[in-house]
């Protein structure tokens, strides 16, 4: 193994703005995106996630079991073939949407590159989470703070060598550092 050394910051800039959309972004190699499945299952499943005020009489209404121990986990299902979880779905929306029906959310959660990625980034303190997407580390992260335009920071060395890449959202410093052997 090699030792590795941080090198001092002789100069940073903004080099531009990264717009954020969903509160999502992500560094990727671009060729490994067109590997990319955002909404398709890649093995055919999905899950079907319920919370929020009225969670308990719905999770009675449609026999959905809770989902873990912890007070902030939902009831669902999870490992379902995709329409049968897609047909719940519907007659959980079709529920929610009644007049005066009770109040909840509900994802409908595809096993998808974007669903996959989504369980690391919700178990970090970061909220931040890497998975493989056609033979590359993809790295997704929340901004904490919704959408908007974020400056991204250039960092150099004296010699003008890439030392960090860093955005800055809302206060926050996300780095990607570069460090010297």
């Amino acid at each position: 193994m090699t030792d590795l050394a941080i090198v001092a910051v002789a100069d940073s800039w903004v080099f531009w703005h990264l717009g954020v959309d969903n509160a999502r972004f992500v560094f990727a190699d671009a060729d490994a995106l067109n590997s990319w499945e955002h909404s398709r299952p890649l093995d055919g499943l999905a899950d079907l996630v319920l919370w929020g005020r009225d969670q308990e009489q719905v999770a009675a209404e449609f026999g959905a079991p809770r989902l873990g121990d912890s007070a902030d986990v939902g009831y669902g299902w999870v490992d379902l073939p995709v329409r049968e979880a897609y047909r719940r779905a519907l007659a959980i929306e079709a529920r929610r949407n009644e007049p005066g029906g009770p109040r909840f959310a509900f994802d409908f959660r595809p096993h998808s590159h974007h669903w996959q990625v989504m369980g690391p980034v919700g178990a970090s303190d970061h909220e931040a989470g890497v998975i493989q997407v056609g033979g590359a580390d993809l790295l997704m992260a929340m901004t904490s703070v919704g959408n908007g335009y974020f400056p991204v920071h250039l960092d150099v060395d004296a010699a003008g060598i890439l030392v960090a890449l860093r955005i800055d959202v809302a206060g926050e410093d996300w780095s990607v550092t570069n460090v010297h052997g």
